[in-house]
């Protein structure tokens, strides 16, 4: 890097035993950079389903659609409810939900949350 006068570059080692780790900006308050995966999962009646492992940085509510699609194909038939939390609900979402009929919102405690149902 010194070399190069460059500060960053892709796929960096952080770690000698685990070469595989990479930092991922979350910008927490908590926790501003996060090491090891990001998974999606799917819990269904006491079962949990990995549908996504990975290493790098993603925007996790693209998994939505995906996950549901998944669960279409694993079971034959779309969820009665899909529960989320808000940082899935953006408009692609939404209107993929509205076109299974398994959109509708409520309020918990005042503040917006999405909870997808079948009609």
């Amino acid at each position: 890097m010194y070399n190069n006068n460059v500060h960053t570059f892709d796929d960096r080692i952080v770690s000698i035993s685990q070469p595989h780790i990479r930092p991922i900006v979350r910008g927490k308050s908590k926790a501003k950079t996060e090491f090891g995966a990001k998974i999606s999962v799917s819990v269904i009646d006491g079962f949990t389903y990995l549908d996504r492992f990975s290493f790098d940085s993603y925007n996790e509510s693209l998994d939505l659609k995906d996950q549901i699609e998944s669960y279409h194909k694993r079971f034959g038939f779309y969820p009665e409810a899909v529960q989320c939390d808000q940082i899935y609900r953006n408009r692609e979402n939404i209107n993929h939900c509205k076109n299974l009929g398994l959109f509708k919102e409520f309020c918990v405690n005042g503040l917006l949350s999405s909870v997808f149902f079948m009609n």
